[in-house]
């Protein structure tokens, strides 16, 4: 969930890393530092709050060198503060480190180093391994030998770069679950948790897998393997380009991103479907292993989950394939009953999901083969599984899930299209007509955009509501989840999501004149028990908010405020009822004063458990 960035070359490391830490606010963080080989001895920076105040003290405390490692941190153990900002030192304050991930048994460790004379400063778990390098370096002939002595005493998943006083022209690394590339420019070498980070001047990377360590210089790269033997490595050409992490005009990420949603829908089609024919050529499962499929275990965390949810619908409706569908925290420890013909499904949009990941794990534990869906094909998750599906949602920097969201839905559905013709439950008529439908996807989300002035106008007048509920039912069930996680993460409201039916059962003692109840209502067929809902929700003098699909007269006559979406068929109505909700969350934190892009305690990807 940190970020990490580290640079070695011609250039001044502090504005480098500067650049790098900016690119990687998007994963979420409390505070912010620079350890920085400046005249032969090190120097940290640290603050605080935003990437602002760093500038802001090195602004007033300047550094100067060509080496240096920067960090962004979540708070994970010991609160966020200045002295748990990264990077940490020794002893001598000659190794300094930033990490990401958590180291488990840090707690013996640091008793074990206590009892050495070791003193420690922070509260944090990551101070262990500088202390830990330090004492190897005693015995050692020089760092490499104390890193290749260090690492196997580390339980945890964690990524980490370390500078040394005594050998400035190399910067040192592990990797062992948290995300780690290489970047190389010209004449320089870059290390990040993410390639946005360090491009454009980085023009090829080489992603590092689990166990692997090593060193770099600012024209070398040498990698090990847990055993401590050099390995083989070839550097691929970045793909990605600056212009992605671009606002593109837009006020923020987020905003940017709904409004790529039709680009997005518009390249999923393009590139899986053919005539009636639905495309998968990268995903390596055999087609007799799919067909043989008895059981589908969907496993995903938090947006990813609600995409699952739909996808359960999906394929029980088009491939009569009993789904489950499980939060990836969860799945891992109830010890999920499954066989050689079930398949899991991990849902991810970073690809490096700490829970999902662990999910993956336990099923491949059980012979389960892995199909994931991610938005990075790089990731681990990818790289782990059987196979992966790409979502091709493009770069996703705003750590509220959009585009990535709605290009899980269409792929799931696609994916299911796919399943039903090789187990021969479908025909190629059937698959044309949901097609035609699909294409015209594009077109009616920028119908939904060019409403958005009206949402506005919503989050004007309800700003200051404390509580809503979300109401939806069927295949929009899932969107008042989605809807109601929306709210809450960006504009800090409480919100809360249910399936229509339940609301009698509990929920709809919330109601009252101060609660405005969202009701998903478009014109499917449960349309006729959403009109019921919200009857219930009238006859109690509460605010209605409604989402209903163009024509319909009654559902807008009993809203106070209502927003009319294209005509869809049913399955594809979770595609278009989200992107006005995704509109009034945004709205809603732009009015509250809150910071979309960047959430108070979130991360955009959730690399510890």
């Amino acid at each position: 969930m940190c970020g990490i960035v580290a640079y070695v070359g011609e250039k001044s490391v502090d504005s480098v890393l500067l650049v790098g830490l900016i690119r990687l606010e998007y994963r979420g963080y409390d505070s912010a530092g620079v350890a920085v080989i400046d005249g032969g001895e090190i120097e940290i920076r640290k603050q605080l709050g935003k990437i602002r105040d760093l500038e802001e003290e090195l602004r007033l405390h300047p550094v100067s060198g060509n080496i240096g490692i920067g960090h962004t941190r979540w708070a994970t153990h010991g609160e966020p503060s200045k002295i748990n900002a990264h990077p940490h030192v020794d002893s001598h304050k000659k190794i300094a480190v930033v990490h990401n991930g958590i180291i488990e048994n840090y707690h013996l460790l640091r008793h074990e180093l206590q009892k050495l004379g070791h003193k420690f400063v922070s509260e944090t778990d990551s101070e262990i391994i500088p202390h830990l390098i330090e004492e190897e370096l005693k015995t050692a002939s020089g760092m490499v030998e104390a890193l290749k002595n260090t690492i196997p005493k580390l339980e945890g998943k964690f990524s980490f770069t370390v500078i040394y006083e005594n050998e400035p022209d190399r910067i040192f690394f592990a990797r062992n679950g948290s995300p780690l590339v290489y970047g190389k420019g010209k004449n320089e070498s870059f290390l990040a948790s993410d390639v946005s980070a360090v491009i454009p001047a980085a023009k090829e990377e080489f992603r590092l897998d689990n166990g692997q360590w090593g060193w770099v210089t600012k024209n070398e790269l040498h990698v090990f393997d847990e055993n401590g033997k050099e390995v083989d490595h070839s550097l691929e050409e970045i793909k990605m380009n600056a212009m992605e992490l671009d606002k593109g005009g837009f006020e923020h990420y987020m905003l940017k991103e709904i409004y790529e949603q039709p680009d997005v829908i518009r390249r999923i089609i393009s590139n899986r479907i053919d005539g009636s024919t639905i495309l998968f050529p990268e995903m390596a499962l055999p087609l007799d292993y799919q067909g043989r499929v008895t059981r589908i275990i969907i496993t995903s965390a938090g947006t990813s989950w609600h995409a699952g949810i739909i996808g359960k619908l999906y394929f029980e409706k088009y491939v009569k394939i009993a789904t489950e569908v499980d939060i990836s925290s969860e799945f891992r420890y109830r010890n999920p009953i499954a066989e050689g013909d079930s398949m899991v499904i991990a849902i991810s949009q970073s690809g490096e999901t700490a829970d999902t990941l662990a999910g993956i794990h336990e099923a491949k534990s059980k012979f389960c083969r892995v199909l994931s869906f991610v938005n990075n094909v790089n990731s681990t998750i990818a790289r782990e599984s059987d196979a992966f599906i790409s979502l091709m949602g493009g770069v996703e920097i705003g750590v509220a899930s959009t585009k990535a969201y709605t290009a899980q839905l269409l792929n799931l559905l696609l994916y299911s299209m796919y399943l039903s013709s090789i187990k021969w439950l479908s025909t190629p008529e059937e698959r044309s007509e949901l097609i035609t439908e699909i294409r015209a996807l594009p077109e009616k989300i920028e119908t939904v955009l060019k409403g958005a002035d009206q949402i506005k106008e919503w989050a004007k007048e309800l700003k200051d509501a404390k509580d809503f509920i979300f109401l939806g039912r069927h295949f929009n069930h899932p969107t008042a989840l989605e809807g109601a996680l929306k709210l809450k993460e960006i504009s800090y409201v409480h919100a809360s999501g249910y399936a229509g039916g339940e609301f009698k059962h509990g929920p709809i003692a919330l109601i009252s004149s101060e609660v405005p109840t969202v009701c998903i209502a478009p014109q499917t067929e449960i349309y006729p028990k959403m009109v019921s809902n919200i009857e219930e929700v009238k006859a109690r003098k509460g605010r209605i908010v409604s989402i209903y699909t163009e024509g319909d007269t009654k559902v807008p006559e009993m809203s106070e405020f209502s927003f009319a979406i294209p005509k869809t068929i049913d399955v594809l109505t979770p595609i278009l009822t989200i992107i006005p909700l995704q509109l009034f969350s945004y709205y809603m934190a732009v009015e509250r004063g809150c910071e979309p892009d960047q959430p108070r305690n979130l991360a955009k990807s959730v690399t510890v458990e």
